[in-house]
């Protein structure tokens, strides 16, 4: 049986792995974001590009192929949203970890813009779900993805400020495998035919 998503985070995951190799001189995957990877000024910035653009093009059109007029697959437009902002934070890059590298401070901006509507996005599609579940312990599973999001949403953005000790870089991953966590189990329900 075919599974886009999970196929689309396999992809995701590889990229990243292999952009890791290629990373921009002093970057310190605990301290840096996985968009430091495809920052501008990197010479492998396209290796990061790619997985945007791979990961977030495919979410779009599996999200459209298996949406319904139904309230189980509703979800699906909050991803076919996070498929784009994804797929736009691989146009437009971050800004380089090196300030002595000259940037496009408009590209920087609407890269932090696609990649924050992108977090919406999924939250948005996490809540609805545990709204429209039906049946109770998807329910209560939905809803632990939701708490988990928001949380590491909350402690990202206070490590990012400086606020909490916490390295960015390891709270903005804990991020990413919470949502696409949430991601393959959703497909897995819809595939089960138990996404209610």
């Amino acid at each position: 049986m075919k599974r886009p998503f999970l196929y689309s985070v396999i992809y995701l995951g590889i990229v990243i792995l292999v952009a890791h190799f290629f990373a921009p001189p002093h970057y310190d995957w605990t301290k840096n974001t996985i968009s430091d990877l495809g920052s501008q000024g990197h010479v492998y910035k396209w290796i990061m590009q790619a997985g945007f653009l791979g990961f977030g093009g495919s979410l779009l059109v599996a999200a459209l192929k298996d949406f319904r007029l139904r309230p189980d697959r509703y979800f699906l437009l909050f991803v076919a949203v996070y498929g784009i902002a994804v797929f736009l934070t691989g146009i437009f890059c971050a800004a380089p970890i090196d300030p002595l590298i000259l940037y496009s401070v408009q590209e920087a901006k609407l890269h932090s813009l696609f990649a924050t509507i992108a977090g919406v996005a999924m939250s948005l599609g996490i809540f609805w779900q545990v709204v429209a579940s039906s049946i109770v312990p998807q329910r209560w599973i939905r809803l632990l993805f939701f708490v988990l999001v928001m949380g590491i949403s909350g402690m990202f953005g206070l490590a990012e400020n400086h606020i909490l000790t916490f390295d960015k870089g390891l709270v903005q991953r804990s991020l990413y495998f919470a949502g696409l966590l949430w991601l393959v189990y959703e497909e897995q329900q819809i595939t089960k035919g138990v996404s209610k």
